[in-house]
């Protein structure tokens, strides 16, 4: 099995045999809900970090009992009704945060309903000012606190700054690979880079940093079709779910950036790391890279990356995405639509997606139409 399908294998599966074989030598597994969760906390610990995935399900039925129908967007349901069916049984405790109120109160159900043997809740200010900054560090003292009391541990200075180190050799290898695709015929496809996305918070960042080395040693001689194909870049909420990509790839088009949830978002921006003021500087790193639609007042920033993605990666049409029923995205497509013109090329209506069930009969039509609207 070559790298890259390892990769791909470790981000098809959930879980892994990665995290298989760390549970053998009796280390713990944490899942957090989003990326404003530090991984690097959870890791300077002793366990590994595990974001949660809705891959694997099928049905919301087991979640659809306990959530209120005002918080029907289906990803936190497709999550809670994999932990409610055991696939998550796997983990030592769970971590949200007020990402949004669908997966906040996924959180809640899971914690009250499966009563998990170590939860703990981070409050995430949605602003930069100072006040916000000093209240994330309380939060992550909370969590360093929790975390130490339950894994019977000490979170040391040192142990915090390697973490920070790993995890920013994680970012800066997945950004190498990014930039492949600046290339005319880039040697990997949009959807196998996500499915290394999605290994990428799944296993444990000393493999990941050896298996991204060895695919970059193995791709970098390497040049993908001749075919001309539309470069399109996927802004918006996209999970776990490679459904998006593949179908515009089956479609004539080559998706060669995004600015997604699990996607380039998660990894763009390095930690700026202080070792006098330790939870401080992560936790302002953590607020100042590029936001997500939660932080209302970033957008002019993530406006100022899709410009930026457009030139180097020489996109030739933007895919608008949001998932069914999220505010946040929802409000994120009316401020691009105000300045969708400023960008010189063109741009997708909104594609509503559903994370269980999906009408991909509907999408592949939307995707084909756009890409020959491109080529013509």
């Amino acid at each position: 099995m070559s790298v890259l399908e390892r990769l791909i294998e470790y981000g098809e599966s959930n879980p892994n045999v990665e995290v298989e074989e760390w549970k053998k030598t009796g280390n713990k597994v944490l899942g957090y809900w989003c990326s404003y969760i530090p991984p690097e906390i959870i890791h300077a610990a002793g366990a590994l970090p595990y974001r949660l995935r809705g891959m694997g399900a099928t049905g919301t039925d087991k979640a659809d009992h306990d959530m209120s129908p005002v918080c029907n967007c289906s990803f936190p349901r497709a999550v809670l009704d994999l932990a409610h069916r055991g696939k998550y049984d796997f983990l030592d405790g769970i971590l949200g945060m007020n990402g949004c109120d669908h997966t906040r109160r996924a959180f809640e159900l899971w914690v009250e309903r499966l009563q998990p043997t170590f939860s703990h809740f981070v409050y995430v200010p949605r602003t930069r000012k100072q006040v916000s900054v000093e209240k994330y560090a309380q939060e992550l003292e909370k969590l360093k606190t929790g975390l130490e009391k339950y894994l019977g541990t000490e979170i040391t200075g040192e142990a915090l700054q390697q973490s920070v180190d790993l995890y920013n050799d994680n970012r800066t290898l997945l950004k190498q690979v990014q930039e492949l695709f600046k290339k005319d015929r880039p040697p990997l496809t949009g959807t196998q880079f996500h499915h290394i996305i999605n290994a990428s918070v799944s296993i444990s960042p000393v493999r990941l940093n050896l298996l991204l080395r060895e695919l970059l040693e193995e791709v970098k001689d390497l040049d993908g079709p001749e075919d001309d194909k539309a470069r399109l870049m996927i802004v918006g909420w996209v999970g776990d779910d490679t459904m998006l990509h593949r179908i515009i790839e089956e479609s004539g088009g080559l998706v060669v950036m995004d600015n997604c949830c699990f996607g380039a978002r998660a990894f763009w921006d390095p930690v700026v790391f202080d070792s006098k003021h330790p939870l401080a500087s992560l936790g302002r790193s953590y607020l100042d890279r590029t936001g997500c639609p939660r932080m209302f007042a970033t957008f002019n920033e993530r406006y100022g990356m899709f410009q930026q993605a457009v030139g180097d990666y020489r996109v030739d049409g933007i895919v608008r995405t949001r998932l069914q029923f999220c505010d946040l995205h929802g409000v994120e497509n009316v401020f691009f639509h105000k300045r969708k013109e400023q960008l010189g090329v063109p741009m997708s209506a909104p594609m509503v997606l559903d994370y269980i069930g999906q009408d991909e009969g509907r999408v592949r039509t939307r995707m084909e139409a756009f890409i020959e609207q491109l080529q013509q």
